[in-house]
């Protein structure tokens, strides 16, 4: 393109908001632009005096943007919009530049080679876009290889676990404790549905059973971060005020971690999901754990309790945490290869060299003899820190 008096190079960039040119051919008029470098550095660049510029017979006058840094000069959407520049990708990786109203004005640029190539181009982005800069992470294992492979051990397809080499829990009550019956709170309709999905879908499992029990304490509806979908929290607070307390041996995950060698470089994180669903609950111990359930279409009431460790029972993680520790006993580790670490239902595993640190078959197959399921959606495989 002929700028002024002088034929330049140019790239069509139809990302370019301004044209650009990297020698300041013209004085600057006054007007600046913030321009945010890929490095992250916001600048201001001074647009020059208009000139007359000439391509494919059109002519037409242009400021244009002066950025000395700039690898190379920019025909941008500014001045292809006053041109009326159309563009045709064709077969073969050619791309011809067509401006209206002239018959000479159809250029058509070939690629020099059949092989790559490669350009020098500025980039121009915001700072919530700069980690599309960033280089990408090896990647990890396909996890849908592993659910095929294994597929016992994944929560997502398959019923809760069971924990057949672990007894019947029995809880203690306190000396005097009697039953505590507190009434359900009111539960909006749109919240009853979704929690009732939940709970159905328990009963079918065996986790959960109708009741008739002394003991009543209310179910929370709680919104799940990021969705429109409620779960149920039960407010346990008048039953762990009620029975006797274990002493609680789960680990400071402080002092845990401080057990992972310096020299470690990749890790792999396993979650059990609903880890104390697997544990069974005495027959004796069910009543404390029931609550009270109005059907969302029926409006029918009756109560239901768990027939397995319930989520926010204060012993639940103690429990869960000391048979599960008993269980990894069996598991035949490499202690010089692979340090695994269990704070209560999830696991750590960490290690030299991201062979090792893939949870291999043997693993899996583990957790599938406990019958202790992983959680596929929040695994992390080998990540390198």
């Amino acid at each position: 393109m002929r700028v002024g008096n002088k034929d330049d190079i140019f790239m069509v960039d139809t990302g370019a908001e301004y044209s650009v040119v990297t020698q300041q051919i013209a004085p600057p008029v006054g007007n600046e632009v913030d321009i945010m470098g890929a490095m992250g550095v916001s600048a201001k660049y001074p647009f020059l005096a208009s000139q007359k510029c000439s391509v494919g017979g059109h002519n037409v006058e242009h400021k244009f943007l002066y950025m000395l840094e700039c690898p190379i000069q920019l025909l941008g959407r500014d001045i292809l919009c006053k041109l009326q520049a159309q563009i045709t990708f064709l077969p073969g990786g050619h791309a011809q530049l067509d401006l209206p109203e002239s018959g000479s004005s159809a250029r058509q640029y070939n690629p020099a080679s059949q092989h790559p190539q490669s350009v020098k181009i500025a980039v121009i982005m915001s700072r919530e876009e700069e980690w599309r800069t960033a280089p990408t992470p090896p990647a990890s294992p396909d996890p849908h290889t592993l659910l095929l492979e294994i597929p016992g051990v994944w929560a997502e397809e398959n019923p809760p676990g069971l924990a057949v080499n672990i007894s019947p829990v029995y809880v203690d009550l306190k000396p005097g404790a009697t039953p505590v019956a507190l009434r359900q709170y009111h539960i909006p309709q749109k919240a009853k549905q979704n929690i009732q999905t939940h709970l159905q879908r328990l009963k079918e499992h065996g986790i959960l059973k109708f009741c008739v029990s002394p003991w009543n304490t209310p179910l929370l509806p709680v919104l799940k971060e990021g969705t429109q979908e409620y779960r149920p929290v039960q407010d346990l607070r008048a039953v762990n005020e009620a029975t006797v307390t274990l002493h609680p041996v789960v680990r400071n995950p402080y002092h845990l971690l401080a057990l992972i060698p310096g020299d470690t470089k990749y890790y792999t994180v396993l979650d059990l999901k609903d880890a104390f669903f697997c544990i069974r609950l005495a027959p004796a111990s069910q009543p404390l754990f029931a609550f009270q359930w109005e059907e969302s279409t029926t409006g029918a009431r009756h109560q239901m309790t768990w027939t397995r460790l319930p989520q926010g029972f204060k012993n639940s993680p103690t429990i869960f945490g000391c048979a599960f520790s008993q269980d990894l006993l069996s598991f035949s580790a490499q202690p010089d290869k692979v340090v695994l670490l269990q704070y209560v239902d999830d696991l750590l595993l960490a290690s030299l060299t991201e062979k090792d640190c893939l949870p291999q078959k043997p693993c899996y197959i583990y957790y599938a003899k406990q019958d202790t399921e992983c959680q596929e959606r929040k695994h992390k495989y080998a990540k390198k820190v």
